[in-house]
């Protein structure tokens, strides 16, 4: 099932080459700045929904008539919303107010930075484009669903974590929402329990009740909600209708066939070495190849000579996606594993994970694909208790290739996942 954000991702990619021309910019930079913008409202919305009012402000700009109106699937709508900047008025722009308050400039600034724009202001356009898609998508999905203040709350904490993954970093400290942390069940409902007892005695003395049923249905989707999900891991949703060739395993790299199709090592790459003990500061020992990725990036940052470089990348070797999705199959634990573990040990240590492609199928599905698994990542490593604000994630689709793409070993190669320290 596609999430809020491949959702809306899929809406705006049929208009990636005319955005580009109108901007200016290239078709991967404005593919690369649409996901983040939809990544920057969804993730606004995730912050304000710990803010009874400010959900609730929010849930009535998607209740209106007028914003499950809003066309979605229409180009030409969605050219028009390339306004210089963000929209000042009307329902999109109380939207993004309501989310950034006047510092909505700046997150289309966060934007155009990293998707790698030549001009600034294109951050903005797209900021402005994406929040009446938001709106009309939102706006259908209420209206047609008969969903309630708690069911929206809900919906956004069922896909937070991948939500949070796809956030760019500097997002919080910009809108100044600080952290997005985990709230226990017991935290949530002393939380909710004190803001309903503020909430009936006021309707107590204004001899109203509308927020009384309100509430209680926030309460109880989060009682339904920590019921269902205590215990489970967060699972990131498989990338739909992608149409990209992907290779599913990162195992082999070089001397394997691969059947890219089913996603099968037809063959293992014997180029890690044998596998040695190796004690980490702390006291954690792991089992590692002595030539795998793990082994790699331990030297690099044990090795005081070598610095942070933006050229500098290690690949995943024992890590496994299901086919044609961002799903990291059970198999990948040990090497996740294992890095979480490094990081712990060297905590001044922060990293990129880069997702890779090869050159078959559109630059755009490519480059998102690649976006989505390497927020995978990503989230799977905050999963497990490494800070968000360590991590950055980001797809570069078929940009740089280490090989040759006119061969399957070369696009094999190409297909990957890495590792780059940056900072330590």
């Amino acid at each position: 099932m596609s999430t809020i954000l491949d959702s809306l991702n899929s809406l705006a990619t049929p208009a990636v080459g005319q955005i580009a021309q109108r901007l200016g910019e290239s078709d991967v930079a404005v593919s690369r700045g649409i996901q983040t913008s939809f990544a920057c409202i969804i993730g606004g919305l995730v912050t304000k929904s710990k803010d009874l009012g400010a959900i609730s402000q929010i849930f009535d700009l998607f209740s209106n008539r007028s914003a499950a109106a809003i066309p979605t699937g229409d180009v030409q709508s969605m050219l028009s919303g390339l306004t210089a900047g963000p929209p000042a008025s009307g329902l999109a722009g109380t939207l993004l107010n309501t989310l950034f308050g006047g510092k909505a400039n700046g997150v289309g600034d966060l934007i155009a930075r990293t998707a790698g724009f030549k001009n600034l202001s294109s951050g903005s356009s797209l900021l402005g484009m994406a929040a009446p898609l938001v709106l009309g998508f939102l706006g259908k999905k209420v209206r047609d669903n008969g969903m309630t203040v708690g069911g929206l709350t809900s919906l956004l904490a069922g896909e937070r974590d991948s939500i949070v993954a796809a956030m760019p970093q500097g997002l919080t400290d910009l809108v100044e929402a600080g952290a997005l942390p985990h709230v226990g069940t017991g935290e949530m409902f002393r939380g909710v329990a004190a803001v309903g007892k503020q909430t009936v005695g006021a309707a107590k003395t204004s001899g109203g009740n509308k927020w009384i049923w309100p509430l209680a249905a926030i309460a109880a989707v989060a009682i339904a909600w920590f019921a269902f999900t205590r215990g489970r891991a967060p699972s990131v949703p498989p990338v739909i209708g992608t149409g990209a060739a992907v290779l599913e395993s990162t195992t082999v790299k070089t001397g394997a066939a691969v059947k890219a199709a089913a996603g099968e090592v037809t063959e293992a790459a014997a180029g890690f070495g044998a596998f040695m003990k190796k004690m980490l500061p702390g006291g954690i020992e792991l089992n590692i190849p002595e030539r795998g990725i793990e082994s790699k990036l331990i030297a690099f940052i044990e090795d005081s000579t070598r610095a942070v470089s933006d050229t500098t990348w290690f690949d995943f070797d024992r890590l496994n996606f299901a086919t044609g999705s961002a799903t990291i199959l059970p198999e990948s634990q040990e090497q996740i594993n294992n890095i979480v573990a490094v990081l712990k040990a060297y905590p001044n240590v922060n990293v990129k994970v880069g997702g890779y492609t090869d050159n078959v199928g559109g630059a755009a599905a490519n480059l998102r694909l690649s976006q989505q698994r390497a927020n995978a990542v990503r989230a799977e490593l905050v999963n497990h208790g490494i800070p968000a604000n360590r991590l950055q994630a980001e797809g570069y689709g078929e940009e740089h290739p280490v090989a040759d793409n006119s061969t399957e070993e070369g696009r094999a190669r190409n297909r990957r996942i890495a590792l780059k320290v940056t900072k330590k």
